[in-house]
C-alpha cells in the first residue's frame, strides 16, 4: 500500500489541478464573506441608530458581542475540527452564519442585534483557523503560502464589499439591505462548499471516521493519485490525545504553543489598536477627518499587500523568520510615528506599520498551521488565534486610556513598538526547538 505522505502527496509540485484551485477558491470566498458579516454592522450602523434612535453606547454592546462570539468560535469551536473534519467545521460556520444574517436583517430590537452578531463572531472566530489548515494541505509548501495569504486578503475584500454595498443600497433599501445582501452571498458559499469542498485526506487518515477509506480515495481520485487500498494503522493513543488543549499545552509543546500565544497577543495588540485609533491620531496630528480616512483607506490597501508578500517571504526565508523581520520593522515604524510631525512621512509610516502588522499575522497562522501536527492543528491554529484576540480588547483600551490622559504620541507609541518587538521575539524563539512530535507531523519546514 501507498499511503500518501500527508500535506506533500496533495500539494503537486507539478502544475496546478482543477480540484486545487476549488479548494483555494471556496476558502477565499468563505472568508471573503466573514469579512462583509463581520464589517456589516459598521456600515449599518448610520442608518440604524437614526432608525431606532440608540445610543452609540448601547450600540457599543452589539459591536462587542461579536468580539466575543470571535473569542469562544477561535478557542471552543475551532478545535472541533479536530474531531469532526475541517469540511464540517466550516461548512456547519457558513450556514449558521448565514442564518444569523437574515436575523440580523430582519431583527426588532437591540436584543436581537445582539444575540445574532454574537454567533456571527463566533462563527467567524471558528471558520479562520480551519480556512487555513485547508489552503496547506491541499497546497505544497510554496503555494500554500501564497494561497493562505490570499484566503486572508478575502476578508479584506469582504469588508471593501461591505463598504460598496452599504454606499450602493442603504440610502434607497435602508440598512436591512447590507445584511440581507451577506445572508444571500454567505449562503451560496455555504451550499457550494457542501457541494463540492473536499475534506482533509489527512484528518481522515489520522482519525479514520465512518468510511474514511472511500472517501479518502475519492479525493485522491480528484487529484489524480494513486489510490489506497487499505488504511494506515491507527495512531497509537498518545498521538490520538493530540486533539485538545491538554495536548498542545503537554511539555513537548508547551513552550511553542505559549510563545506562539504572546506573538498573536501581540499582533492583535497592535493592529486593533492601530484600527480604532489611527483616524483620531491623525486629526490630533492636524490632519482633517476626511484626510484622516483617506489615509485609512490607503493604509489598508497596504495591509492588503502586506499579507499578500507574507506568502512569498515566508516561502523564501521560512515564516517564523520573516514573521520576526515584519514586527521588527514594524516596532521602528510605530517609533518613527511617535516622534514625527511631517505629514507625508506620518502616511508613509502608518501605511508601514498596517503593511507589517498584517504580514506578521499571516506569518503567525503559516507558522502555528505548520508546526502542529494534523490531530491537533486545528485546537493549536485555534488557540493561537483566540488567545490573540485578548490583545484586540486590550489593545484599544489601553490606547484610549493614555490618549484619554493627555499623553502626546511620543509618549504611548514607543508602548506598542515595546509590544512589537516582545512579538519578534516570541514567533522566533518559538520555532528555535522543535519537538519530534511536531516534525513527525509535517513534511515541511515554518523556520
Amino acid at each position: 500500500m501507498a499511503a500518501p505522505s500527508g500535506v506533500k502527496s496533495i500539494g503537486q509540485d507539478g502544475p496546478l489541478t482543477l480540484w486545487q484551485m476549488i479548494v483555494v477558491g471556496l476558502c477565499i470566498l468563505a472568508n471573503v464573506c466573514d469579512g462583509l458579516d463581520t464589517t456589516s454592522i459598521a456600515f449599518a450602523a448610520p442608518s440604524l441608530l437614526r432608525d431606532w434612535n440608540i445610543a452609540p453606547e448601547a450600540f457599543g454592546v452589539v459591536l462587542s458581542a461579536a468580539a466575543v462570539g470571535m473569542l469562544i468560535g477561535a478557542i471552543l469551536i475551532a478545535p472541533l475540527a479536530d474531531k469532526v473534519g475541517r469540511r464540517t467545521v466550516i461548512v456547519a460556520a457558513l450556514t449558521t452564519s448565514s442564518i444569523c444574517m437574515f436575523g440580523l436583517a430582519f431583527s426588532q430590537n437591540l436584543y436581537q442585534l445582539m444575540i445574532f452578531r454574537f454567533f456571527v463572531g463566533m462563527c467567524v472566530g471558528a471558520l479562520l483557523p480551519s480556512l487555513s489548515i485547508m489552503v496547506v494541505e491541499f497546497s505544497n509548501e510554496k503555494r500554500g503560502n501564497l494561497f493562505l495569504a490570499l484566503v486572508h486578503i478575502g476578508f479584506a475584500l469582504g469588508a471593501i464589499l461591505g463598504a460598496a454595498v452599504g454606499a450602493s443600497l442603504v440610502q434607497e433599501y435602508g440598512w436591512r439591505a447590507i445584511f440581507l445582501t451577506a445572508a444571500i452571498l454567505t449562503s451560496v458559499t455555504a451550499i457550494s462548499c457542501f457541494a463540492a469542498l473536499p475534506e482533509s485526506v489527512n484528518f481522515l487518515l489520522a482519525r479514520q471516521p465512518a468510511n474514511a477509506l472511500e472517501r479518502a480515495n475519492k479525493i485522491l481520485g480528484r487529484f489524480g493519485l494513486a489510490r489506497l487500498t487499505e488504511l494506515p494503522p491507527k495512531p497509537p493513543a498518545k498521538v490520538r490525545r493530540f486533539s485538545n488543549v491538554v495536548a498542545i499545552l503537554s511539555p513537548d509543546l508547551l513552550r511553542a504553543t505559549l510563545l506562539l500565544w504572546l506573538a498573536s497577543f501581540s499582533r492583535f495588540f497592535i493592529s486593533y489598536f492601530l484600527t480604532g485609533w489611527k483616524p483620531q491620531v491623525l486629526v490630533m496630528a492636524g490632519f482633517t477627518d476626511r484626510n484622516a480616512i483617506a489615509v485609512g483607506m490607503a493604509t489598508s490597501a497596504a495591509a492588503s499587500v502586506g499579507v499578500l508578500c507574507m506568502g512569498l517571504f515566508a516561502a523564501k526565508i521560512g515564516a517564523s523568520r520573516a514573521t520576526g523581520l515584519m514586527f521588527f520593522i514594524c516596532a521602528a515604524a510605530l517609533l518613527g510615528f511617535g516622534f514625527t510631525e511631517a505629514p507625508i512621512p506620518l502616511v508613509v509610516l502608518a501605511a508601514v506599520c498596517m503593511f507589517t502588522i498584517e504580514a506578521a499575522f499571516t506569518g503567525i497562522l503559516i507558522t502555528s498551521t505548520r508546526f502542529y501536527s494534523v490531530e491537533n492543528r486545528s485546537t493549536g491554529v485555534g488557540f493561537t488565534v483566540g488567545i490573540g484576540r485578548i490583545g484586540a480588547i486590550v489593545g484599544p483600551y489601553v490606547g484610549g486610556a493614555l490618549i484619554g490622559m493627555g499623553l502626546d504620541r511620543s509618549s504611548y507609541f514607543p508602548v506598542y513598538a515595546s509590544a512589537a518587538i516582545i512579538g519578534a521575539i516570541a514567533i522566533v524563539a518559538s520555532m528555535s526547538r522543535r519537538p519530534p512530535e511536531a516534525r513527525e507531523g509535517q513534511p515541511v519546514s515554518a523556520h
